[in-house]
Formats: structure tokens, C-alpha cells, sequence
């Protein structure tokens, strides 16, 4: 009797073990709904129901082609949420410091130009910001959902852009 209950709770551990190691790898369109909390991945957005508003992430290709176009401008990483465009550059001279006004003020026509949706452009040099949205970048465009990418994103534009919520 012993030998079939020892037998059994080997085979119940064993069964749990290989539950538990499970891994998810699936490519498709996801959506997860935990009170509330919601995460979808459609064509290149990640959208997350956060402090009751919803953020709708996606990376504008078409403003980044339109900027990199401007002189003065070596590349472009431009993301938008809502009605806002955030735009990371990076200057030809290399200067991370600052954007000569009239560049900032045409990156922003530029934008506004290619998606007529946008009200507000937000633009920076700053060499961290940059690294910091081609990343973002890079996690929007994987196609999987990225835990916490909201909040992150959310904390880099209230460091660059203080006031800006």
C-alpha cells in the first residue's frame, strides 16, 4: 500500500513539474484581460489599459522617413501615442545637446504633415532618449507584448519631456 501511494505522489509531483515548465510561443494577435488590465498586439501596437486611459503605442515609419529627409537630420525614431508624437534624432554634426529651433520646428510640420492626427510633437537630441526609443522601437515592431513597456515608456517621456502628460 505504501509502494502505490509513494508511486502516485512521485507521479502527481512529476505531472505538476512539467505543468509549471510550460513556455507560450505563439506568434499570433494576443490579448490578455486581468481586471481590467488589457495588452493587444495588432500591426505594430501595444495597446495597455493604464491609470484608466489607454495607450496606444505605434511606430510611425512614415514620420521617420519624412524627417530623415530634413537636412540636418541623420536619423529618426518616431513613436506615437494618442494625439502625440515623440521624435528622437540624431543631428548630422552630432550635437546631443540641443535642436536648432527652426530644425525642431519643421521635424514637427513634418510629422504633423504625414499623420494629420497629431496635435502635439515632442522632439530631443539627448543621446539617451535615443537609445531609449530604438528600443522601444525595436520591442513594438518583435510583435509580442512587452510587460511593463508602457509604464517605461511613460517614465523616459516624464525624464525628457517633464510636464508633458
Amino acid at each position: 500500500m505504501k509502494r502505490i501511494s509513494v508511486q502516485m505522489l512521485i507521479l502527481i509531483m512529476t505531472v505538476l513539474l512539467f505543468t509549471g515548465c510550460n513556455t507560450y510561443t505563439d506568434e499570433g494577435t494576443y490579448q490578455i484581460n486581468n481586471d481590467g488590465a488589457q495588452i493587444q498586439k495588432i500591426n505594430q501596437e501595444y495597446t495597455s489599459n493604464s491609470y484608466n486611459q489607454t495607450y496606444r503605442m505605434h511606430v510611425d515609419e512614415n514620420a521617420e522617413e519624412q524627417v530623415e529627409m530634413l537636412n540636418g537630420v541623420q536619423s529618426a525614431t518616431v513613436i506615437t501615442v494618442q494625439r502625440k508624437a515623440y521624435v528622437a534624432i540624431v543631428l548630422e554634426n552630432g550635437d546631443t545637446k540641443g535642436i536648432p529651433g527652426d530644425l525642431e520646428n519643421k521635424i514637427s510640420q513634418q510629422v504633423k504633415i504625414t499623420d494629420e492626427s497629431i496635435a502635439d510633437v515632442y522632439v530631443s537630441s539627448n543621446a539617451d532618449f535615443v537609445v531609449d526609443m530604438t528600443d522601444y522601437r525595436e520591442q513594438l515592431q518583435t510583435g509580442r507584448p512587452i510587460v511593463g513597456l508602457t509604464e517605461d515608456f511613460n517614465a523616459t517621456i516624464e525624464r525628457i519631456f517633464p510636464g508633458t502628460r
